[in-house]
Formats: structure tokens, sequence, C-alpha cells
């Protein structure tokens, strides 16, 4: 699989550095116009070799710099795979022994391919890395080889392969061709079409209109289209009731979305004569069925429900191939956010199967907060062009950065939605995001169990909290509200003991705490965050708050969260003074809802 890759020159791509797909299943996220087509458009262009001078980055169209350069690093590399290179070189060079001291190239886990294409001289270079070059050069064996002797008799002596001149463009060649194949999904020609001719099938007509499609279609049902057209009319008809029927219950799996509240969805396919200019030709019609009888074309059907069934068809077909990268430019484009964790369901059911998936998107939706690591944080600086940064490891210190984290924030903001549907009789408001995550750690931490829910604000400034703490009365709710000691939090306080409380401060208390701290980054101790990110320095000067930064609380809190559920932090861990700063919250809330209890 693809471990990193590097883009030079390439349409919203300056120079990427060095992009880290950090697991099989990677998202690139960021807004719009921030390169993130770019990036999946250059890997496609790495392995079908379509370089374009239209390509080159907008600042080069007319400048000097006309060549363009994508590099891979391929990971999992194990001793089968160079067995394979042998094989095709022995084949290539018309040699007859083994060339390759296969011992020596165990110790290869990962190589590097760069494509360098000059537009100037319309020339296209492969090369690969100088470790995996210099290992490769140094495992080669000895061969015998028969020369003529001076007195005019032959004899064999023993010769280098190195000597043999081996091109190692050719070589390199070798390599990228046996290297797991990088596929771009193509929205358009990938479609099911309303229908095909059974003689671009059997021409293999790659051209015709959903071609791939049906192709797809066959591999999962296991069935030659073209064979089935030539049985008899009661067996072409036996054949494709039962075929459609098992490919139907196969989608529905899939396909979770319900119409007119019912889950059948039948896809279907009948093979007939078309009549084309007055003459009969063998067809096969598709058809996709939502209601009794009502068959209906693909194209009638919603641009989202075909281009699931489309993709769907695509990515369980490959499920049986060797492994492979699969790209998707915003696969969610078309479809309703429910449909979106099918997406991610078809997705990993791929990456347990072997394979690769790199998709780009700026839908909350499709990013899954569960794994900070797998995602690439797409930016479009004036200066630097489309970069990629970590998500876990990146500064979120520009305009641009906290831009590109906003649907990544608006993710983590739904995930806290689905802990709840309605508020409980029992809440506990808290300013926002932040304040939510690392309570919700807390809990785990301190082994507490709770008979109440910790509800994320939007914040508290211009009297956001307040809706909040309408509803709770309106729909007589029981409810606290904990604030940071700052500024605005003790305006706030002020407000609402006036506005709730009729100005009596006691009964204010009874509802409203203010947490010894202006922000809730700064209950933990430095050496805590450490814990978190292994790259903060504990022996500065600077505050919690300031060393995560005010644009990180979201993700910083989020991290937290996550490595103390998979109890990657536990709370030996965790600093004496951190531990009572929450332990002294947790108790205050419990003390507060005893006596909601008592009354």
């Amino acid at each position: 699989m693809i471990k990193t890759v590097r883009i030079k020159n390439y349409r919203s791509v300056k120079d990427s550095g060095e992009i880290v797909f950090s697991s099989n299943l990677f998202v690139l996220a960021g807004q719009n116009e921030s390169g993130k087509s770019s990036i999946l458009e250059a890997l496609n262009t790495f392995q079908n070799d379509t370089f374009d001078r239209d390509t080159l980055n907008f600042g080069e169209e007319q400048g000097d710099n006309l060549i363009q350069e994508i590099s891979c690093k391929y990971s999992d590399v194990d001793t089968d795979f160079f067995r394979g290179v042998e094989a095709k070189i022995i084949i290539n060079y018309s040699l007859e022994m083994n060339i390759l001291d296969i011992d020596k190239l165990k110790n290869i886990s990962e190589y590097t391919i760069t494509k360098s294409y000059n537009h100037k001289e319309n020339n296209l270079t492969l090369s690969l890395d100088a470790n995996l070059l210099a290992i490769f050069k140094a495992s080669l064996t000895s061969r015998e080889n028969t020369i003529m002797a001076d007195d005019g008799t032959e004899k064999s002596e023993t010769v280098p392969i190195i000597d043999i001149d081996l091109d190692y463009q050719k070589i390199a060649l070798i390599i990228f061709e046996l290297s797991p194949k990088i596929v771009l999904f193509n929205s358009r020609s990938d479609l099911l079409p309303d229908k095909i001719l059974i003689s671009d099938l059997e021409s293999k007509n790659v051209k015709a209109d959903g071609y791939n499609a049906v192709k797809n279609l066959e591999i999962i049902l296991d069935k030659d289209i073209v064979q089935m057209s030539k049985l008899s009319l009661l067996q072409k008809n036996s054949t494709t009731t039962t075929v459609t029927q098992n490919l139907s219950s196969k989608f529905q799996k899939a396909w979770k979305q319900r119409i007119h509240d019912k889950g059948s969805l039948s896809i279907s396919f009948s093979i007939e004569n078309d009549d084309v200019g007055g003459q009969a030709i063998p067809t096969v019609f598709f058809y996709i069925e939502t209601k009794p009888k009502e068959l209906l074309q693909p194209r009638k059907r919603s641009q989202g429900m075909m281009w699931f069934l489309s993709a769907w068809l695509d990515l369980t077909a490959r499920e049986k191939t060797q492994k492979i990268i699969i790209l998707y430019d915003e696969p969610g484009l078309y479809l309703h956010v429910k449909a979106h964790k099918d997406i991610l369901n078809l997705f990993s059911s791929l990456v347990k199967s072997g394979h690769q998936v790199i998709y780009s998107t700026h839908s909350p939706s499709l990013i899954d907060t569960d794994s900070l690591d797998n995602i690439g944080l797409v930016i479009n600086d004036e200066s630097s062009g489309t970069t990629v940064e970590g998500l876990t490891t990146t500064k979120i210190n520009t305009k641009n950065k906290q831009e590109a984290l906003q649907p990544i924030a608006q993710a983590m903001g739904l995930e806290p939605l689905n802990e709840f549907t309605i508020l409980s009789k029992k809440n506990v408001l808290l300013e926002g995001l932040s304040d939510f995550w690392y309570f919700k750690a807390m809990i785990i931490i301190l082994e507490k169990e709770v008979n109440y829910q910790f509800v994320p604000g939007i914040g508290i400034k211009d009297n956001k909290i307040n809706h909040l703490i309408s509803f709770c009365i309106g729909y007589g709710l029981d409810w606290l509200l904990l604030m940071d000691n700052g500024l605005i939090p003790h305006r706030l306080h002020e407000e609402l003991t006036l506005d709730i409380f009729g100005g009596i401060e006691s009964d204010a208390k009874e509802q409203i705490m203010m947490l010894p701290f202006d922000e809730i980054e700064n209950m933990f101790k430095v050496s805590d965050l450490a814990k978190i990110d292994l790259k903060i320095k504990t022996n500065g000067k600077r505050s919690p708050i300031e060393i995560i930064g005010k644009g990180r609380k979201i993700l910083f809190s989020r991290m937290f969260y996550q490595k103390v559920k998979l109890s990657e932090i536990t709370k030996s861990d965790l600093s004496a003074a951190t531990i009572a700063n929450f332990e002294s919250a947790f108790k205050w809330i419990d003390e507060k809802f005893t006596k909601t209890e008592v009354i």
C-alpha cells in the first residue's frame, strides 16, 4: 500500500512535501478549493501516466518550470514481491536462472518510485529510491556466460549479472507494474446504465456507457451476461430471476436507507431484443424497483441512489481482486447524510479485505472522529499552495488552517449529539465541546457512575447558553451549569442571577459553578498534556491553554478522550492535582443533584 506521496508542480500543488497516509483508510479533509481533488488526480496521473501540460501548477503554466514530479512510497513489501520482480526480469532478458539473492532483499519493507515528466521535452522518467537500488544491485547473483577462447574453442566463465547492462528504467517499470494498482472511481463512466448492447460486452467496448459497472456486476454475480444471452428463453428468464434476487439481497445489506418506509429495493435486468433502426439488437436492460411492479430505469432514480449503487458494485467487485488503492473524490456529494454511514461501512469492508481507500471530503458526516490520525488536513496557502498536515500534529495557527479544520470540528460536534436524542432528566450544561470531551473522559478515569449527562453548548458569549437553560426550565428538567472563571462567564453569572434567580446569589450558586480556572485546559498540569501529545515539553513556563492554543481546544480534548477510551491514558498517568480538580467538580455536581432528589 502507499505509505507516503510527494507531489510537485501539479494544479494547486507547488510542493506538497511528504503526505503521510497513516492508515489504509485515509481521509483528506478540508474546505472547497483547498486542493483535495488535485492530490487524488495526481495519484491517478502517477498510475496512468496521464501527465498533461494543463495540469501544471497554476503559477507555472506560462513559466519555466515544466517538470512535474510525483513520488509514491509503497510499504508492506515481502520476499514474494521480489520473486515476482525476478521472474519478470528473467523473462524480459531471456535469462535461464535465478538472478536475485532474495535473502539480501528480505529487509526491504518499503520502496519509492518517482515519476518525472518534462513537458518541454515530452519525456517521462521512472526512478527507484537510492536505498532500494543499492540493495537490489548488491543482491544480483552471477551467471555462467559462454565465451570464445583464443584457440577457437568455447568455454564458460562466471559473469556478474550487473555486467549484463540491466536497464534500470525497465527494472523500475517492472517494480511499478507489480505494485498495487491505483484506481480512481469515475462517477460518470462507472454508473450502471439503463441498457447496454450484448455486442459491446462481447467486443469488450470499454467506451460503452456503463461498461465498467456491468462488468463489476458480472464479477459479483459470477455470471457472464454474454453467455446468458445465448441460453434458451426459459433458461434465460430463470437464470436472470435467480441472480437478480441474489444481487438485490446483497445490496440491501449495504444500503440502509428506507424508501416508502420499506427496506425492499430490487435490482434486475433482462436480456431482450431492442429495436435499433428497424433491427432487433440483443440488449441488456437494467431496472431498479422500490414499489411492486414499478420498474424504473437507473437514470430515473436519484443521483444519490445511482452513485451509491455504482460505488457498491465497484467496491464489492474489487473485494475479490488483488490489493489495490482506491481513490474517491467527494463520495457523499449526492447522498443524504444518513447514507454517509453506509459509505464508511463499505470503505471499512474494503480495507478489511486488504485494500487501501483514500478519499476526500468536506462533509462532517464522512469524517470518523474515532481515528484522528487517519485524517489529513488539506490547506491551500497563497505562497505554499496545497499541502497536507497530520491532524494530530498540526498547529492551528492561521486562518487557512482554522477554515480547513471546520468540517472536522463540526464532525466532532455531531458526535456528542449522538450521545443523546433529547436532554435527560438531569443535565450538566457546559460551555462547549472541549469541556464536554474532558468531562466524558474523566467519567472513565474516575470510574464514575452518573445518572446525568453532560450537554455541550456553543460558547457563552452573547448568552448562547441561555437557550439550553430555557429548554430545561420549560420542560421541567434538572440542570446545573459549569463555567470557566473568566470575565465573560462572570458577566453571564450576574445576568442569570438576576434574570432566573431574582437576584438571589445563594440560589444561583446552587445551580451555577465557576470553576477555579480561567480555561478548562488549565485544570490539567503540563505534564498531563505530554501524555496526549508527546511533542509537548514540560520544562517551560507556559500554561496548558497557551501550549494547546485556542484553535486546537476541541481537537486536543477529543484526542484526550480517545486515548482514555482506549486505556492509553489511565488515572495513574495524571497528576494528583489534576485528579483533585476534577474530583472537586464531580463532588459539587453529585451534591447538587442529590439535593434536588431530596426536594
